[in-house]
């Protein structure tokens, strides 16, 4: 346990404190998911990508030898439209990763989602509404260092919350759970669960 998360747990010690202040919204986690979650997407249209040039290359080099005017225009307009659609899925996950943007503060985790201001959601849930924190395996991205957190909780606009490919889910967890368990305590005094 590093000297962070034993200062977040004497703060939050139900026995030195009365009651949890509902104001504090000091940050103790901010972040985004890493770009590895793409991988699979990068890969994907790159090959599309890279295939399409290839087969520009070739049909340019003599394969258009003895095809019609029609043909020949047909292939170009499908070797560039998937190069332009390569381009445009791979940044499109590009910037949807990068807009993925979650903060944990004392009392609330919020989630910001979405590439432009018009189809941005920001989405708040109470820590106290937390259900339960999961931390499933981290699978691949276990590789690089990554793992997911999910989060279960009894909000209505976001019945789950996944953290994705994130560095040191566990010292987040530790953060986490002493402000948790005092929330929920607190909630229990206030409304009886």
């Amino acid at each position: 346990m590093n000297d962070e998360t034993a200062q977040l747990m004497e703060e939050v010690d139900t026995e030195n404190q009365k009651s949890v202040s509902y104001d504090d919204e000091t940050v103790i986690w901010e972040g985004r998911p890493s770009q590895w979650v793409n991988l699979g997407t990068f890969i994907w249209w790159g090959v599309f990508f890279i295939g399409s040039a290839v087969s520009l290359f070739l049909w340019d080099a003599g394969l258009n030898d003895g095809y019609s005017v029609l043909i020949n225009e047909a292939v170009y307009w499908v070797c560039y439209g998937l190069m332009g659609l390569s381009i445009t899925s791979i940044l499109y996950a590009y910037l949807s990763v990068h807009y993925e943007h979650t903060v944990i503060t004392r009392n609330k985790i919020k989630e910001a989602k979405g590439i432009t201001s018009i189809f941005r959601q920001e989405l708040f849930c109470e820590i106290s509404d937390i259900k339960d924190i999961n931390s499933p395996p981290a699978g691949l991205l276990g590789l690089v260092g990554l793992s997911t957190l999910v989060i279960e909780t009894n909000d209505d606009d976001q019945p789950i919350i996944k953290i994705r490919a994130i560095k040191n889910r566990d010292q987040l967890i530790e953060k986490l759970l002493p402000i948790w368990r005092k929330l929920k305590i607190e909630r229990k005094g206030y409304f009886g669960d």
